[in-house]
């Protein structure tokens, strides 16, 4: 096997037809994995913080992931139809520079998920092994997930394959031990509901989601594009949902059991009263979860960091580039979870409510020009080129479209570290994130009011080729060359 095979070059740039592979069964069993994680727990913990009754937590969990898992799987479907990373797409809304805003937004999220990754698998060891110093597993299990994050894509495919099918064991038998020995007709018959609690997990669960959004296609973009986008949203909605409603559920459950307990030594002890081992084989299993999903957001937050340097000076994906990127990132997320406070599920929930503060504007200016404005026809070409192409450096309507989303929140916000003028009088309900959607969507689409789509279209066809060798040509339904070998995708 060459370096080339076993160490992937590819980052923020096109992937050609010839390297495509894997299909949609790996693509439902990758995205069950990024969420079939402990750090999941945390996030079905928010509804107990909050003193929120079990029976609408767990509907609150629900309709929240329903909610949120709806728009990282359309962005799914655009994967294969663009053979592109998620974040880079957004030249074609902010401009190649524009996009940095988005793409900044991104690396944070990616980066800060790596931080909660590290330090939730290393306790899931420490909590195994005893060992008296957390600081240096965190510093090995980062490592180790930098080197995953290194080696790329297939690694990830193949670990996750296995892993997916031990994790799904693991998580039945929880589920059975959680009926056996937990009060759950009890909890269930207790009544605590509060608005802003309800909203405050339906929040989390959603966002929890959105968070995925920035990463899909990075995965996606590998599938042939003649892929049926429907087929790859229903794998990406239903491998997340699964993973994601599964885990919180259980994390409600333990939460609400045991109010002031530490949710890893809680699903440690659930484990042990079923027996045969069930606790230890929890802590590997969960610290083998949490190490694959963490190397997916190092490698996404690489790709975001290369593709917003990339608008400013041409760059060249390598794999060394690559090494070197994933490195720095790796080390500052280890810096940042040795720094950290002990209590993580504080920490965690407010990581969440910012997280979809910045995610939420973008997603809907995506989603919305991809499928109602555009409606699927780009420029690859022009996407990869650093001044944007026909797309230009900073494009005026998803710049001001995303400020006026992010600014019309700020009312709305309600977190620890800052709570809004109209959420105040609201009791500290957050709806800041349907004020955002909508306010996004309704200035892109206002903007975007005039936008000849026939006109670009001709442009986009005729186009020459300046980035893409014509060995890069995409066949299939979806994508295509125009005469002059140009690569586009539309929807014919």
């Amino acid at each position: 096997m060459s370096q080339t095979d076993f160490v992937e070059a590819r980052s923020f740039d096109h992937i050609p037809e010839r390297e495509r592979h894997g299909n949609v069964t790996g693509q439902f069993q990758l995205w069950f994995m990024i969420n079939a994680t402990l750090i999941t727990l945390l996030t079905g913990a928010v509804g107990t913080l909050y003193k929120l009754d079990l029976a609408s937590t767990l509907l609150a969990i629900l309709i929240g992931s329903i909610f949120g898992t709806l728009f990282q799987a359309f962005h799914g479907a655009q994967g294969p139809r663009m053979g592109l990373p998620q974040m880079i797409q957004s030249r074609v809304q902010f401009g190649s520079r524009g996009a940095v805003l988005p793409l900044a937004a991104a690396m944070l999220c990616q980066f800060g998920f790596a931080v909660f990754y590290i330090q939730t698998g290393a306790q899931s060891l420490g909590n195994l092994s005893h060992f008296a110093h957390p600081e240096a597993l965190q510093v090995v299990f980062g490592v180790a997930a930098m080197a995953v994050a290194i080696i790329g894509y297939r690694l990830v495919l193949r670990v996750e394959r296995f892993a997916s099918y031990a994790t799904l064991i693991n998580l039945v038998l929880l589920s059975i031990a959680a009926f056996t020995w937990l009060p759950l007709r009890g909890l269930l018959s207790q009544h605590h509901f509060a608005v802003v609690a309800f909203l405050a997990q339906f929040g989390a669960s959603a966002t929890y989601q959105i968070a995925i959004a920035p990463i899909v296609s990075d995965y996606t973009r590998y599938l042939p594009s003649r892929t049926k986008g429907s087929a790859v949203s229903s794998a990406v909605f239903f491998g997340t949902l699964l993973a994601a409603v599964w885990l919180e559920f259980l994390g409600a459950a333990l939460s609400a059991a045991f109010p002031n307990a530490d949710l890893i030594a809680s699903i440690r002890d659930l484990g042990d009263r079923f027996g045969f081992g069930l606790g230890s084989a929890t802590m590997i299993i969960g610290a083998i979860s949490c190490l694959i999903a963490c190397a997916v957001t190092l490698y996404s937050g690489t790709v975001a960091v290369l593709s917003a340097a990339e608008a400013f000076r041409p760059i060249r994906s390598t794999a060394s580039l690559r090494t070197m990127t994933i490195g720095c990132g790796g080390l500052l997320a280890i810096v940042a979870v040795v720094s950290m406070p002990p209590n993580l599920l504080d920490s965690f929930s407010a990581f969440l409510s910012l997280l979809g503060y910045f995610l939420i504007p973008w997603t809907a200016i995506n989603l919305t020009d991809y499928y109602f404005v555009r409606r699927g026809a780009f420029s690859i070409t022009d996407i990869m080129m650093p001044n944007g192409g026909i797309y230009g450096k900073w494009n005026k309507a998803g710049i001001v479209s995303y400020g006026c989303g992010f600014i019309a929140m700020i009312p709305f916000f309600s977190t620890s570290l800052y709570t809004g003028a109209i959420a105040s009088k609201l009791n500290g309900a957050d709806i800041a994130f349907s004020i955002g959607l909508v306010s996004a969507t309704a200035v892109y689409l206002f903007l975007m009011r005039r936008f000849d789509r026939a006109a670009e279209l001709k442009v986009v066809v005729l186009a020459p080729l300046n980035t893409l060798d014509s060995h890069d040509a995409l066949v299939g339904t979806d994508m295509g060359t125009s005469p002059s070998g140009h690569l586009y995708a539309a929807d014919h």
